[in-house]
């Protein structure tokens, strides 16, 4: 559809030009716009295909503020001016001349739309959402799954920019469309309230509307399939799952304590400090790698000390180092041997941080049981960690992705692939703070395209996020920002006016960048037929089987 001619009156370069828009037809933003010219001194074609990035009309010929109002009585005479800005996204070929003023201006639509977009270069796509005008928006997967880049980071404001909402539309959409399918794995951690433990259930709030967009999308209108949950015990020693409201289809996840002192775990109970604390992170080791002597030669399933004693909880762990401090003096070689040269006062720092993470983890960390959690038995599998401390958190989080990176770099196999979707990712990864995790993501971040461990990290703040972490995430999505956040250079990929518009982005429209478009996109989805929490489960009829012949 023809909407305008390329102005003279304004300046045209190859990457950015102006339109005049005709009476009757009209232009918004992030319209996609084709203008057909020919290259001076030859009948060859060029074409160019831009996004519209800003929007403007006035009146020509009245100089008064108010001059308006005589114009519509048709007092003094003015014509409307309505112009729109065109970003060039790209240029076939890639000759870098201007339009030619008078070339006349289309909406994209078609092939010319599959163009602009980069989409007919495009090996491996899926649906990423819909434009304000309905057209279907494509993410390159292979900037997702490690074949070219990898990783996802997702921001915006708490309950206005939806990102988990988001990144669980990107993993269902990855599920549907992606060529390797059958050989990738979700795991998501969920952090806040219950609302991730009925993905699998119909929404009854998914309207006909809502379908039509899945269906635009190629995407089967229905809840997750194959999902596994798991949630800590509700208290010690207990295999009732701390699950709220679901109270089947749920496992328990623990740690026995020779699974504690195998895999290095004590280090996710020390959530706080900083790089300057060496002397605690030095201990921190020394520990650990007693605990890895105990349990390679303690008896299968349980954990032994020195003298042939059973460690069967924290609490008793937590005995046996202070009463090796108490008795520092009776047997050095004892107190050497468990903390090197570390002075009492470390060991003691040692002690109170140890004995303050042990209450929050010691529901799920104690005893001869481990409960794994076995990703690979489910596409997707489900972690609540959302009423635990934070301490807590940090500790499942870490052990969690500490086995799956390990498992990864044994094998040396990227397939299959694990999607981890994490929020919260400025509390695991600060910029300027250590956590017990945060180098465990920045390998994933750094080396888990090649190993198979895909990140689609969402987070508040981008600014606060360790920067390396960030800037290896192929593809950026933003949900509506703070206006102090998005002044933050993590933002500079914001071109234009879109750092002005993402402090005003209404829930379900995100703004989205990949590298093979140079300009972002600015995207809706539709609301998921998966519910999110309890009140949103349509309840299922169940038919009495004396009626199932008919």
């Amino acid at each position: 559809m023809k909407v305008g001619i390329v102005l003279g009156t304004k300046p045209s370069n190859p990457l950015e030009f102006w339109i005049g828009v005709e009476k009757g037809k009209f232009v918004q933003l992030d319209d996609i716009i084709v203008v057909n010219s020919k290259i001076d001194g030859s009948n060859r074609e060029i074409k160019f295909y831009g996004v519209v990035q800003e929007v403007i009309k006035y009146l020509e010929g009245v100089e008064l503020v108010y001059d308006a109002q005589l114009v519509n009585s048709g007092v003094v005479p003015a014509n409307l001016a309505y112009m729109a800005k065109v970003s060039v996204t790209r240029i076939e070929p890639e000759i870098f001349i201007p339009p030619t003023p008078g070339d006349y201006a289309y909406k994209a639509e078609g092939l010319d739309f599959e163009k602009a977009l980069y989409y007919d270069n495009m090996k491996r796509k899926i649906p990423a959402g819909l434009t304000r005008n309905g057209n279907v928006v494509y993410l390159n997967y292979d900037f997702i799954n490690g074949r070219e880049g990898a990783h996802i980071s997702i921001s915006g404001m708490s309950g206005v920019a939806t990102k988990t909402s988001y990144a669980l539309f990107l993993l269902y959409s990855i599920f549907q469309k992606a060529d390797d399918r059958g050989k990738i794995h979700g795991i998501i951690f969920n952090v806040k309230g219950k609302d991730l433990l009925w993905i699998d259930k119909k929404n009854k709030r998914f309207s006909k509307e809502d379908r039509e967009a899945f269906e635009k999308l190629g995407l089967p209108p229905e809840p997750f399939k194959n999902v596994a949950f798991y949630a800590p015990p509700e208290m010690e020693w207990s295999n009732v799952p701390l699950s709220g409201e679901r109270k089947t289809g749920i496992n328990v996840y623990k740690w026995s304590m020779k699974n504690f002192a195998r895999e290095g775990l004590i280090k996710f109970l020390f959530a706080e400090g900083d790089e300057g604390t060496s002397n605690l992170h030095y201990l921190i080791d020394r520990v650990s790698d007693k605990l890895k002597q105990l349990a390679e030669s303690s008896p299968t399933g349980i954990l032994l000390d020195e003298y042939g004693r059973e460690i069967n909880s924290l609490n008793q762990l937590y005995k046996m180092l202070q009463e090796i401090l108490e008795e520092r003096d009776k047997d050095k070689e004892r107190f050497k041997e468990w903390f090197g040269n570390a002075t009492q006062a470390t060991v003691f720092a040692f002690l109170r941080r140890f004995e303050h993470a042990m209450y929050y983890v010691k529901s799920f960390v104690h005893g001869e049981e481990t409960k794994n959690i076995n990703w690979r038995d489910h596409q997707l599998t489900v972690i609540d960690i959302s009423d635990l401390h934070s301490i807590a958190k940090m500790f499942v989080v870490g052990s969690i992705l500490k086995k799956i990176f390990k498992e990864k770099e044994e094998t040396g196999n990227p397939y299959p692939k694990v999607f981890v979707v994490l929020d919260e990712l400025n509390k695991y990864a600060p910029k300027d703070k250590w956590s017990p995790i945060k180098d465990i993501l920045l390998d994933i971040a750094e080396r888990g395209r090649s190993l198979g461990v895909i990140l689609i990290g969402a987070q508040q703040t981008a600014s606060e996020i360790e920067k390396r972490i960030v800037a290896n995430a192929a593809v950026k999505v933003t949900g509506r920002l703070d206006s102090s956040e998005v002044l933050s250079k993590e933002y500079e990929f914001l071109t234009g006016n879109f750092r002005q518009r993402a402090i005003m982005l209404k829930k379900g429209t995100m703004i989205l960048y990949q590298p093979d478009i140079p300009n972002p996109i600015m995207i809706k989805f539709p609301l998921a037929p998966w519910a999110t929490k309890r009140e949103e489960v349509q309840e299922e009829i169940s038919v009495p089987e004396e009626f199932n012949h008919f």
